[in-house]
């Protein structure tokens, strides 16, 4: 099986204006829109801030649309839940260590701890929240500027 296909504005490869093309309409085929992406009912105060924040800093950056709803209520959610649980470890009588049937173990908030965070990073970067999807946009809309530039005022 082949990569997952980039966007036409992520591409960094050379393509032909008659590929760029082709792309351009057939990403306008599948757009699902950017207006709706309303807050779920589900999400506890904690997530609901934290989505609007980032819901927010996505639209900013217009990379976000109505079908990335599910990963942004899931991130939401684990963050919530991560922060709960930090507040949990901080609690005076946390203990780092527990006594179970099969004897000392692990406080199970570091099982949350970790399974949150990963949740977290999964859904992040499904939604481009990460660092390097950023500078790919960031350079994508740069080179758009400069050939916008080159085709108003020639190559000077």
């Amino acid at each position: 099986m082949g990569r997952p296909r980039k966007p036409l504005e992520m591409q960094t490869g050379n393509l032909t204006r008659e590929t760029q093309e082709k792309r351009k309409y057939e990403e306008s085929l599948v757009n699902t829109g950017k207006t709706d992406v309303p807050a779920n009912l589900f999400l506890d105060a904690v997530a609901r801030k934290e989505y609007k924040r980032v819901l927010a800093d996505l639209k900013k950056i217009d990379i976000i649309g109505n079908l990335d709803r599910a990963n942004l209520i899931s991130y939401a959610n684990s963050y919530a839940l991560y922060v709960k649980t930090c507040k949990k470890m901080k609690a005076k009588g946390f203990e780092d260590i527990v006594l179970t049937a099969q004897g000392m173990k692990p406080n199970p908030l570091y099982m949350i701890l970790d399974q949150t965070k990963r949740e977290m990073e999964a859904a992040g970067k499904a939604l481009g929240m990460s660092a390097t999807a950023r500078l790919q946009i960031a350079s994508a809309k740069a080179k758009d500027q400069e050939e916008d530039l080159k085709d108003t005022f020639g190559d000077i």
